[in-house]
């Protein structure tokens, strides 16, 4: 879940349900509290959604559900915005997760690559047997999530991982990363950029995972695999490998 958007929800419902009678509510707000289910007059709930819809610049936002539901929604819908309209590609910076990723893999003769998170496909074409998915850009071959992308497992042996595995709690990226593993072959080689942390200009509400050496070090003994490579790549990103 997206821990920035849910205690900026947080704050809101604290500039609106001013009343005391609202404060049993403000005190046991948690993920399964139903937003919609609050003793809400029209006017507050009025404002309460257009001060989220504001901060977050959409139009509208549906409480339905839990507050956890609720959050994954807006997470999904800001992401959209920013990845589909704001996002540009910066291949260009990168020594390792660049365009050189291209020779090291069509080097390898490689049967089938899986691009997960690949935005507007560049490597579409240049890398041999390709397929892009992505949940944000229609470039891609496939506009799916991986927990929602249905293929027989140990499909690819080659999986591009470029700053799609970045976002939310660390549970969020453990279950995708489980999903990108049972899609690897034996002996096949996960390439990733992961970004340690940093926000960028128009994305503050994107939750951004702080990745760190000990993290990476911990999920490859976790699953047995061989982390061959980790360096920094552009100054502020990490480049690793994993073989499995």
């Amino acid at each position: 879940m997206n821990n920035k958007i849910f205690l900026m929800i947080k704050e809101k419902l604290s500039d609106v349900l001013i009343l005391p009678k609202y404060q049993p509510t403000l005190n046991t707000l948690a993920v399964d509290t139903e937003l919609e289910k609050i003793d809400w007059t029209p006017a507050r709930l009025a404002k309460f959604k257009l001060a989220v819809a504001n901060e977050l610049e959409l139009e509208e936002i549906d409480i339905s559900g839990t507050l956890k539901e609720t959050v994954d929604r807006l997470d999904n819908l800001y992401l959209s915005r920013y990845f589909g309209e704001m996002w540009k590609p910066t291949t260009d910076q990168y020594q390792y997760s660049g365009w050189g990723i291209v020779d090291l893999i069509n080097n390898q003769n490689p049967k089938r690559v899986l691009d997960f998170g690949c935005g507007y496909n560049q490597f579409k074409g240049r890398i041999d047997n390709l397929v892009g998915i992505d949940p944000y850009n229609n470039c891609a071959d496939y506009m799916v999530d991986i927990l929602d992308f249905n293929v027989e497992p140990k499909s690819f042996d080659h999986i591009i991982v470029f700053g799609s595995l970045n976002f939310n709690s660390f549970e969020a990226i453990r279950i995708r990363f489980e999903k990108l593993l049972s899609l690897l072959t034996d002996g096949g080689r996960m390439y990733f950029r992961v970004n340690p942390g940093h926000d960028k200009p128009g994305a503050y509400y994107v939750d951004i995972f702080d990745w760190k050496f000990e993290t990476v070090y911990a999920l490859a003994k976790d699953y047995n695999l061989d982390l061959e490579k980790f360096k920094i790549d552009n100054g502020d990103r990490f480049y690793f490998e994993m073989v499995k």
